[in-house]
């Protein structure tokens, strides 16, 4: 069933830095244990609350086994079963030959939707563009880059071969430049590449005017049948992320230079009742028409973005009472919260609260039926 509660809460662009997060803010925190608000001079600082709070936001998101924030879920395979009704034929009482449930309800957004054809995997949505490494001994630092550009003359994201956390690495080869092309966009630590490159913290990248974060607007992997290639997807609805545009040294008519070559975003999403696909998006479901897979066996393969867009009051509240109890966990009792005669000890606060939490967090906990 899905409802929405007037208590529940909407985050809307969230800032750890700030101490503003998805299910609770500093300012939450600040009133529920009865301080001055926190600040870039208090201690904790908003920054470091932002970080406690994003850490609980972790822990409520394992626990429930659901989530209220947009998380992306890659590579998830599943088998591809016929509909009962047939041989793969839509009647006029099933219009679907087969479906999937995935792992995680509430789908935001499908990146790749991807059936095995036999010899390939065939994407289904999203509008996607390639990065392909012919010849990294021509990427030079500093000048090569590859320049990703949004819709109707929009913010352009820069991304410069280099040796720096904003920049891919192209020394040591080209499946080594594609796997740092892939965390620069994505904006994650290059696990797979950081003992060659020596990197200890995450990639990131803004647009020219430094406003935006390329993670905002574009995803990334490698392509699974040529690991020097990038498959980059625009994050924007599928049609308007096919107006994206992608090209080599800042020249819009540039697609092959420096040992790169890159292909046009084209738009593969067909979905709608009477297409390709269609989704019941809450429920985590996706519908097969027309496209199909040409095996059963983890045939379908997807990358999506999954989260309810709703904060549960009740969730919020959890995590602002768990945000609470970290802070009275690093408290020494005369810096931040002071006692009384007549005030309960921040032990005592501590163990209500988390008490209080799980009690709450216990309730959402997914149940999962295994059936034989």
């Amino acid at each position: 069933m899905k409802y929405i509660s007037p208590s529940d809460r909407t985050a809307i662009a969230p800032n750890y830095t700030n101490g503003d997060g998805y299910y609770t803010t500093d300012t939450l925190v600040a009133s529920m244990l009865q301080i001055p608000a926190f600040s870039s001079s208090t201690n904790p600082t908003s920054a470091e609350v932002g970080t406690i709070i994003k850490n609980v936001e972790d822990r409520i998101d394992s626990i429930t086994g659901s989530s209220w924030r947009p998380i992306i879920y890659r590579d998830e395979y599943h088998n591809f079963s016929f509909s009962s009704n047939v041989i793969g034929i839509p009647t006029d009482f099933v219009d679907y030959v087969g479906f999937v449930q995935l792992d995680n309800p509430h789908i935001r957004k499908l990146i790749r939707l991807e059936v095995y054809q036999g010899n390939n995997y065939l994407d289904l949505a999203s509008a996607t563009a390639t990065v392909t490494m012919d010849d990294y001994t021509s990427m030079v630092g500093g000048t090569t880059q590859i320049n990703l550009k949004l819709p109707n003359n929009g913010l352009v994201f820069n991304l410069l071969a280099g040796t720096t956390n904003s920049r891919f690495d192209s020394t040591y080869g080209n499946q080594t430049a594609a796997e740092e092309l892939v965390a620069l966009i994505n904006e994650t630590f290059p696990a797979n590449t950081s003992t060659l490159t020596g990197a200890t913290a995450a990639k990131g990248q803004t647009d020219s005017t430094g406003a935006k974060q390329v993670s905002d607007f574009f995803y990334a992997t490698l392509d699974s049948e040529n690991n020097n290639k990038v498959i980059i997807s625009s994050l924007l609805p599928s049609d308007d992320g096919a107006n994206c545009s992608i090209y080599i040294n800042g020249s819009s008519s540039t697609t092959t230079a420096h040992g790169i070559t890159v292909t046009e975003f084209t738009d593969k999403e067909e979905l709608g009742r009477l297409s390709n696909f269609w989704t019941i998006g809450h429920e985590g479901r996706i519908f097969f028409r027309k496209q199909f897979p040409y095996q059963l066996s983890n045939s379908i393969r997807v990358t999506y973005i999954a989260g309810n867009q709703r904060v549960p009051a009740s969730i919020s509240e959890a995590a602002t009472k768990l945000a609470c109890c970290e802070i009275l966990r690093h408290d020494d009792s005369t810096v931040l919260i002071g006692e009384s005669g007549n005030q309960i000890t921040p032990r005592e606060k501590y163990d209500l609260l988390t008490l209080e939490a799980n009690e709450t967090l216990n309730a959402y906990k997914s149940t999962v039926v295994l059936v034989d």
